[in-house]
């Protein structure tokens, strides 16, 4: 690996396009997911798939049955989490859509989204559609 000057000066790595191209493809996961990450992960796919889900609409996680019935200021935490939550969804999205769904990377977004959706609906209830 060699080191060059970039146009500000800083020492950058020069590594060959191949070299990039494989540090670039996501950890193949090794062993058996857990099923119950895998279901969710199906489940997340087949909402955006139903247009249930819009990408760029984090409104269209909310489950409104039971948002509507919280305090204003439980429902600004909801939403500004049904931001957080999307942004995860899309990285999911983008990794499922490259063929990468049953890597170690997509299958780590998907529990970490699974526990923060569990972890926010201990106070408010099934706050998500996910």
């Amino acid at each position: 690996m060699n080191i060059m000057d970039d146009d500000k000066n800083q020492k950058a790595p020069v590594i060959d396009w191949k070299t990039q191209k494989e540090l670039n493809i996501p950890l193949a996961l090794q062993g058996q997911a857990d099923p119950q990450t895998t279901q969710f992960l199906e489940m997340i796919v087949k909402l955006i798939n139903e247009g249930k889900i819009a990408l760029h609409n984090p409104d269209t996680l909310i489950n409104h049955a039971v948002y509507d019935k919280l305090p204003p200021e439980k429902q600004e935490k909801v939403e500004m989490e049904a931001f957080n939550l999307l942004s995860a969804i899309r990285d999911i999205k983008d990794l499922y859509d490259a063929g990468y769904k049953d890597t170690f990377q997509i299958l780590n977004i998907v529990e970490r989204l699974k526990l923060t959706k569990e972890r926010l609906e201990e106070f408010g209830g099934d706050l998500f559609i996910i």
